[in-house]
């Protein structure tokens, strides 16, 4: 086992600097043999809820593929609710799962394909990865957060459409993909909701930074358990889910943590509460 960790990366076109760590030093463990614990550094886990959250290799103008980053909002709004965040890189998800032994799962958004070009052929490596976590947090029954692109993958997974142009037929004002820290529009909660019960509440005005979202059309036990105004889905749960805290949202309450949004704060006080139980229970 190689112990590696994450630095702050900075990139022209960024505003502040990303965690990251370069695809080399990742692949050299793996070529001595040996499987990565990606922490961070200076960071004291001692006691906390360790929280899987994948790395992302998205190409920019100004940074280069082979470097895998994530965004800070992630790490500090999970930091500040009292989890203490490891990285999952593409390879060998598995044996990377098996040795941190998180206490939940973290799907964090991106751009990046949902679906496969054509029904037989293999997923795409960040989607491969995202599907990897799923089915690792279903069967070790993990509690398990998705945010946008994350939510996205988890839909796809259980048998959604997607719709990759929502904003395209409409005016500015409409617009799903507004600025991330901003409240942009409301979500109505279903009754009976995990989040309803999480957000004392049957609406929540959250930010929306996205031009794809999900399709009715779920199978299994899927649930929509909140809407924006348009009807475009924001919230995903499950009739019958693999761990008290199962839920999926079309925003970014990470980017909301940082302005101090009671709401944002209360889903990963939540989903760490969650996650520590877990915790207690697998160590006691």
């Amino acid at each position: 086992m190689d112990t590696l960790f994450l630095r702050q990366m900075a990139y022209p076109h960024e505003k502040v600097p990303l965690w990251g760590i370069t695809a080399a030093e990742v692949e050299q463990s793996f070529f001595k043999g040996n499987v990565p614990r990606i922490l961070l550094p200076d960071f004291d886990y001692t006691g906390k809820p360790l929280i899987a959250i994948v790395l992302a290799q998205d190409l920019h103008p100004d940074r280069s593929k082979e470097d895998y980053t994530v965004f800070p909002d992630y790490v500090d709004a999970l930091v500040a609710a009292g989890g203490a965040p490891v990285f999952i890189v593409y390879d060998y998800v598995y044996e990377q799962l098996r040795l941190t032994r998180p206490d939940g799962i973290l799907l964090i958004g991106g751009n990046f394909r949902l679906i496969k070009k054509h029904p037989n052929a293999p997923y795409e490596r960040r989607p491969r990865t995202y599907v990897s976590m799923i089915k690792y947090a279903m069967q070790n029954n993990l509690p398990t957060f998705s945010i946008c692109g994350g939510m996205q993958m988890l839909g796809v997974y259980k048998g959604a459409g997607v719709n990759t142009g929502l904003n395209d037929k409409l005016d500015e004002a409409c617009s799903h993909r507004q600025k991330p820290y901003i409240l942009s529009h409301d979500v109505c909660l279903a009754p009976n909701s995990l989040i309803r019960k999480i957000a004392g509440q049957d609406k929540i005005a959250v930010n929306s930074c996205h031009n794809t979202a999900l399709t009715d059309g779920f199978r299994n036990d899927v649930r929509v358990t909140g809407r924006a105004p348009d009807g475009t889905i924001e919230v995903i749960e499950f009739e019958h889910p693999w761990s008290d805290f199962v839920l999926s949202v079309q925003w970014h309450p990470e980017r909301l943590v940082k302005i101090g949004d009671e709401n944002a704060k209360k889903l990963f006080a939540a989903f760490i509460d969650a996650a520590n139980k877990y915790h207690q229970k697998t160590v006691g």
